[in-house]
């Protein structure tokens, strides 16, 4: 199914991004916007995750030729479902109240982490999609 493929690079791609616009924020300034919709809009967050685990889940049981059939893309899947439940929690209404959004600098590395680690798992899963990755 290769329509599923397309949806995981593109929940990878954005994830990245969104991990990386606060330490990156000149750089990839367009993910601003990105980030203040999720953060603004309650139900696009919420299509956010919903959509982040439906292609986790297809991702899993329908990966692209020649993978096995259950299992398939096992990395790319976890981290898009992994991805889906951190942003859910991190741009959830409570946080944002809290201020605990915002700025902290080892907040700011762990993300940064984070962000190149999925940049890392979308440029693989791009390059090489039939190397299966259990």
């Amino acid at each position: 199914m290769i329509q599923q493929y397309f949806l995981s690079l593109s929940y990878l791609v954005i994830a990245a991004l969104l991990f990386l616009v606060d330490s990156y924020r000149r750089q990839i300034s367009f993910a601003i916007r990105i980030k203040g919709a999720l953060m603004e809009n309650r139900k696009l967050l919420d299509a956010f995750f919903v959509s982040g685990i439906a292609i986790s889940l297809l991702a899993l049981f329908f990966p692209v030729y020649p993978g096995p059939v259950i299992l398939g893309d096992l990395i790319p899947s976890i981290w898009i479902f992994y991805s889906a439940f951190f942003f859910r929690f991190r741009y959830s209404e409570k946080r944002i109240e809290q201020g605990e959004v915002f700025f902290e600098t080892s907040t700011l590395d762990r993300t940064a982490k984070l962000g190149w680690i999925t940049a890392l798992i979308a440029v693989i899963h791009f390059l090489l999609p039939q190397f299966v990755l259990l």
